[in-house]
């Protein structure tokens, strides 16, 4: 006879099986993530492959050797191999036992013959386990991305922050969405009648107060093209800056040093 699934989604599951169609499919394409994904996992804990992070210049001397793993993402991967070691064991996969079978190909196994699995008693505890090794897995491979305050709120003045590759952000203050374009505007229209001069690094920092991201390296750039013209005491107009920013947000060009 059929039921109610046991992971309180409330749908009908099939005679003999525990869980509902849905959660089945859900827990095959865990177990086909954790696949995909357990190689890049194991090359970032063994630091042979690494994912961007934030923090730290990477110039302190360490106070001693640098371990060969990354600790956190190393067990995560023991986690998952104990797993799935503990899976295949328990539904009789060929080579379960053999320390030279990979995870990829449990997880294969599994996919190719996953009735037993599905059908068990206890497969609620196998479906939450996969899943959450398999989120934290797929967290684990692909970062989020730094997010980057575009500037203030045309609304409410609050700093809007968003992903570095999306035109559209969202105010801190108001919630509200905002395109970058609109941001960069009204910074623009600020910066325009500044008054300040300085080095390329200087003025680097006061467009960064303003909420605008321009690396000295661009700045210097455009100024041994002649985009930008030093005064007599080799110093540069923030104000002279404004028309090439505005290119930049209105285009989308990329400025890079040459």
């Amino acid at each position: 006879m059929t039921g109610r699934c046991v992971n309180n989604d409330g749908a009908d599951t099939s005679i003999g099986r525990l869980l509902c169609h849905d959660c089945e499919q859900r827990l095959q394409d865990h177990l086909a993530r954790i696949g995909e994904e357990i190689t890049p996992l194991l090359l970032i804990a063994t630091k042979q492959a690494s994912v961007n992070m934030q923090g730290g210049d990477g110039h302190a001397a360490p106070a001693e050797a640098p371990s060969p793993l990354r600790d956190d993402m190393w067990e995560l991967y023991c986690q998952t191999e104990r797993l799935m070691r503990q899976l295949a064991v328990r539904f009789d996969y060929q080579r379960a036992a053999d320390p030279d079978t990979t995870v990829a190909a449990l997880t294969r196994a599994a996919l190719a013959d996953p009735d037993p699995l599905l059908s068990c008693g206890d497969v609620l505890g196998w479906y939450e386990d996969i899943v959450d090794l398999s989120e934290g897995i797929h967290i684990a491979v692909n970062p989020a991305k730094p997010r980057i305050a575009f500037g203030a709120c045309p609304g409410c003045g609050g700093v809007v922050w968003g992903d570095p590759d999306e035109q559209d952000g969202e105010c801190a203050g108001c919630g509200e969405r905002v395109n970058r374009r609109a941001v960069a505007d009204r910074l623009l229209a600020r910066l325009i009648v500044s008054e300040v001069r300085g080095t390329p690094a200087e003025l680097s920092d006061e467009c960064a107060k303003a909420g605008i991201r321009i690396p000295a390296s661009t700045i210097r750039s455009w100024t041994s093209r002649g985009r930008l013209r030093c005064d007599a005491d080799g110093m540069l107009n923030l104000s002279e800056l404004v028309p090439l920013l505005r290119r930049r947000a209105n285009y989308g060009i990329q400025e890079r040093p040459s």
